[in-house]
């Protein structure tokens, strides 16, 4: 199992350390996990140079480890709160909208823009929550951008957590299409579970609950495929192929 997208305590309202969150993957069978923690601009995030060291650990416990960052989108230009130099030394880059940050230009309209200038940036290889309540976004041309940017959406296991009664069917009927453009153009989803404690590291079951309605074959989820994860993580996104193998 693989799950990019987990915090620390350094993301200022997370559980565990570093250590604790190797440890428990550990126990839960994930063998990479993804430490991404909340970019600089976010209230209680840690400061620049704290992403320095995301390049000196490996491994621990027996778990590959993918110290990183969650972004923050600062405007309509799809600028991120972290210099290029220090992009260059994550292990894992994905970025998205957030509330407590300096993003303010809240219309589908600007949302949508900001996401696509962001998935032009070639350090950016995850968009994390594509659309949420609070942002939201035109999630068609969120997905024509993403296999011309060869950036992945995420399905993100917290968001499908708090679903309630009243708010359901947009969420549904957006992540659906989602998947189904994804689909059309034989490009892979990948599943995070946005974990700020460590019990719930490769938790998607939040998720998979809706994959009724949703209908995410196994193929598209890229977690599933680690070599292939792992290449375009290594590589330049612009150069590296991802598909649905059989069409999904």
């Amino acid at each position: 199992m693989i799950d990019l997208h987990t915090h620390s305590i350094a993301s200022g309202h997370a559980l565990n350390t570093v250590y604790e969150l190797a440890q428990h993957a550990n126990i839960k069978g994930v063998s990479v996990l993804g430490i991404t923690e909340h970019g600089p601009s976010m209230k209680g995030a840690p400061h620049d140079e704290y992403f320095w060291i995301s390049d000196k650990l490996n491994e621990l416990f027996g778990v590959k480890i993918l110290l990183g960052i969650e972004a923050n989108i600062l405007n309509i230009n799809g600028e991120l709160d972290l210099s290029a130099d220090l992009l260059k030394l994550q292990k894992v880059v994905s970025a998205s909208i957030h509330k407590l940050t300096p993003y303010c230009s809240n219309s589908l309209e600007n949302n949508t823009i900001s996401l696509i200038n962001a998935m032009k940036n070639p350090f950016v290889k995850i968009i994390t929550h594509p659309y949420s309540l609070d942002f939201p976004v035109d999630i068609k041309k969120i997905c024509k951008y993403s296999k011309e940017t060869n950036t992945l959406l995420e399905i993100n296991n917290q968001l499908f957590s708090r679903i309630s009664t009243s708010n359901i069917d947009i969420i549904l009927e957006n992540y659906k299409t989602l998947i189904n453009e994804c689909k059309q153009n034989n490009f892979p989803v990948i599943f995070g579970s946005d974990a700020h404690i460590a019990q719930d590291i490769g938790n998607f079951t939040d998720i998979l609950k809706y994959n009724d309605i949703l209908e995410i074959s196994d193929e598209m989820i890229i977690n599933r495929n680690k070599e292939l994860l792992l290449n375009y993580l290594n590589n330049d996104k612009r150069t590296t192929t991802l598909y649905i193998r059989n069409g999904g």
